[in-house]
């Protein structure tokens, strides 16, 4: 969804008139606004002081606070004393280069032989061959000056940048300690922006990018995060209260976001790599030169904290209702929502409070199975609403049920589901009612021997979303196609069905059960009064004789626990008898039923 205007808190936005051609971030050659630097925490050990050593050379001063730093020789000196230097950058690349550098770009179709001359550089086109050595990574196309064979340009494959195309542009993380990190992250962990490794500034030191290995280490004509001296994780340069010093970066160890490909609630602290809005527009860099003037940038104090830095994915450090990124539509600056996934969260529950035992049962919280659902009917003759069966919670609009619930075909206004309820019939605080839209009952279901007993309700909701996720309310997870569990796995059964088989009433609360899984040898007619068992059913019961299903239970669920979480493996379907010995109970087995599942929903 487009949104117009700043964001709330926001001075209306600048407007930005951008050249066709001009890139609109230019990170590397702004001029930041006036911040308050967040103080990276001192590191007062020997360590720090030997990495400083290393870094700068033996032109350190110890700081007040034990940090050893490189003293511009510009500090209490006059302006003469500091003559600003004749760098030209690169427009097409943001490289910089010193006065009388050369250099070849790409202008179009055409390479352009470029010279710095006094802070301005002059291009004109030249004719360039192949490289006689080629000199690019990542399969790049190396070409060279035809009269300054020493100037090459390399023309990299989409996802790669650099001199050499040895800088990664898609990738989000480092790896172990970082060390053969190549990605584009600029900035440390204070908000500060790195330096360009070709700086003057660090022409002496142990680490630039004029270093014969310089390419090997990942350094170059750029500001992007390093760690070339196989330290705890990436850092650089930074010029921070007129001192030159460095700090470890802020991008994210892959194994703090290689599983983060979703956000949990409002997604405050998503710290994924997704970059593109509801519209399909790719977001902006936070440290995006346009966005001077937002609140919302990478040069906030609390800017790491709130997950914003060199780098252009979705964030919500606002507290919005879900995470957005600064855009630029039609040459106007504005902000769009993201479409990051919601987290899965299906199968986990709450800690198990205490259960009290009864016959047939134990009484359970609805928070031990929050993907119960009760669905009502009211009948053409008979006043009030009555409990027809129960039903699971498999996504945030839809329950399954057991088909035969649905014989007398009920219209959808005659029905109604209830979820985070504990009671059966008496409606509590923390429960979410819905209208039933849609039910469809499987179109093969039989009602002689109840094969294909399933169906599917669709949840009626004004929102995008119709059940709300709260500790009573959660879905249960369906089980992947490959999921195989062992003969005699012991498992949970729920519902509000009647205590006992002659019983002439349903329960007054919410009951759970705990059978194993039967192997297919003892799911036969030979078990089941000889009734017909297909293999679209499964057996489970209690060894015990304790707990079974029982009329009312039907359309209700068989959970299993697999790597803690509650998989959805069974639909009570029917029986002989309740607790009979040595007689299970038959559940529609849902692993049979995956694709219609899918199917029914996309409708």
């Amino acid at each position: 969804m487009l949104q117009h205007g700043p964001r709330p808190g926001e001075s209306p936005p600048p407007r930005v008139a951008l050249r066709v051609g001009q890139r609109s971030e230019q990170t590397h050659r702004k001029h930041k606004p006036s911040v308050v630097w967040k103080e990276k925490h001192p590191e007062n050990t020997e360590e720090k002081k030997q990495k400083d050593n290393l870094r700068f050379g033996a032109d350190v001063e110890d700081t007040q606070n034990g940090r050893q730093t490189l003293m511009s020789p510009c500090v209490g000196g006059s302006s003469h004393d500091c003559p600003v230097p004749a760098i030209c950058t690169d427009n097409s690349s943001a490289e910089i280069y010193q006065h009388r550098g050369t250099w070849l770009r790409l202008s179009g179709s055409r390479i352009e032989y470029c010279r710095c001359d006094s802070g301005r550089s002059h291009c004109h086109t030249v004719p360039v061959r192949a490289c006689t050595r080629n000199k690019c990574y990542n399969g790049g196309q190396c070409s060279q000056a035809y009269y300054s064979p020493q100037l090459f340009i390399c023309q990299c494959h989409q996802g790669f940048s650099g001199k050499q195309c040895e800088i990664d542009t898609q990738v989000k993380c480092y790896k172990d300690t970082g060390v053969t990190y190549r990605g584009t992250w600029s900035m440390t962990e204070s908000g500060t922006e790195c330096l360009n490794w070709n700086n003057n500034a660090l022409v002496n030191r142990m680490y630039n990018g004029q270093r014969e290995d310089a390419a090997e280490l990942g350094l170059g004509n750029h500001n992007y995060c390093r760690n070339p001296d196989e330290d705890s994780r990436p850092w650089c340069y930074i010029y921070k209260r007129g001192r030159y010093t460095w700090e470890h970066c802020s991008v994210p160890p892959c194994s703090k976001v290689s599983n983060i490909n979703c956000r949990s609630g409002r997604g405050t602290d998503y710290r994924g790599s997704h970059s593109v809005t509801s519209s399909g527009a790719t977001c902006l860099k936070w440290n995006s030169r346009i966005l001077a003037n937002k609140l919302y940038t990478a040069w906030r104090r609390d800017a790491y904290q709130l997950g914003l830095g060199s780098h252009n994915f979705c964030r919500n450090p606002d507290n919005d209702s879900k995470p957005w990124c600064h855009v630029l539509k039609r040459n106007r600056l504005t902000w769009e929502y993201c479409n990051v996934p919601t987290c899965s969260t299906c199968g986990l529950r709450l800690r198990r409070v205490h259960q009290y035992r009864i016959k047939g049962g134990s009484y359970a919280d609805i928070a031990a199975h929050p993907w119960q659902a009760a669905i009502f009917v009211k009948y053409h003759r008979v006043p009030g609403e009555h409990f027809l069966c129960g039903g699971i919670l498999i996504s945030s609009c839809w329950v399954l049920s057991a088909a035969h619930c649905f014989e007398e075909g009920f219209s959808t206004n005659q029905l109604k589901i209830v979820l985070g309820r504990t009671s059966r019939a008496t409606p509590e605080e923390s429960e979410q009612t819905f209208q039933v839209k849609s039910y469809t009952v499987h179109q093969r279901f039989d009602s002689e021997n109840f094969n294909n007993d399933i169906a599917l309700l669709q949840l009626n909701s004004d929102a995008e979303d119709c059940a709300v996720e709260t500790g009573t309310v959660r879905a249960a997870c369906l089980p992947m196609t490959e999921l195989q569990l062992p003969d005699w796995t012991e498992c949970e059964i729920s519902g509000y069905g009647r205590n006992e088989e002659f019983s002439p009433f349903y329960s007054e609360h919410l009951k759970e059960g705990h059978v194993r899984l039967f192997p297919a040898s003892r799911c036969t007619a030979q078990y089941l009064d000889n009734r017909t068992v297909t293999e679209n059913m499964l057996c489970a019961g209690d060894t015990r004789h304790l707990d079974d299903a029982c009329k009312g239970d039907s359309g209700g669920p068989l959970v299993c626990m697999k790597d803690d979480r509650m998989y959805l493996i069974g639909i009570i379907s029917w029986g002989i008898g309740c607790g009979r010995k040595d007689i299970p109970g038959v559940y529609t087995n849902v692993n049979r039923y995956l694709d219609w599942i899918q199917d029914t929903m996309k409708l």
